[in-house]
């Protein structure tokens, strides 16, 4: 039955009515604002504040959206910069209620980062769903609509794909 719930949702997706975005990849010295969207359970604190710092230290506002996979959201405390949302947050094809996330696909931000590290419907809803400028994020062939800007990598630990991401838009 999941399977099944994450197949059609991820067809859901895949015939989602996306903006035209005819901009060019801006390079970073360029851009004034970068959400990131991840898996909260799977990364730590420190590798998400590590993204944070690395993008606030040239003077650029990110704002961040954990994916937590539990029912709640125990122990995660959302804020300005940082939003979080967890399984209840899900309709039945295992994709974000638009509701919840809203605020966040809504911002234009000049680069959205998808650390997704699976190919899960759950993050990439986020990308698809986003008004963001240019979408990046590992290359899924399933997901292939959800970014702009795939980058096709072997990484195994969200440090190496945030690294082969950065390298490919510095």
């Amino acid at each position: 039955m999941a399977n099944f719930q994450i197949y059609i949702g991820r067809k859901s997706l895949a015939n989602y009515k996306q903006n035209h975005k005819a901009e060019t990849l801006k390079p970073l010295n360029q851009v004034r604002e970068v959400g990131v969207v991840y898996n909260a359970i799977k990364t730590s604190p420190q590798q998400i504040n590590s993204v944070t710092h690395y993008f606030e230290a040239t003077g650029i506002k990110v704002r961040t959206l954990g994916f937590v996979e539990n029912k709640d959201q125990t122990g995660f405390v959302s804020s300005k910069k940082e939003g979080f949302f967890c399984i209840k947050d899900l309709n039945f094809w295992k994709l974000p209620k638009k509701k919840v996330v809203e605020n966040f696909v809504a911002q234009d931000f000049d680069y959205l980062i998808n650390m997704d590290l699976e190919g899960r419907n759950e993050l990439q809803a986020i990308s698809t769903f986003s008004v963001s400028k240019t979408r990046v994020g590992k290359y899924f062939e399933n997901y292939s609509f959800a970014q702009d800007f795939m980058v096709k990598s072997r990484a195994k630990t969200y440090e190496e794909l945030f690294n082969d991401i950065i390298r490919y838009i510095k």
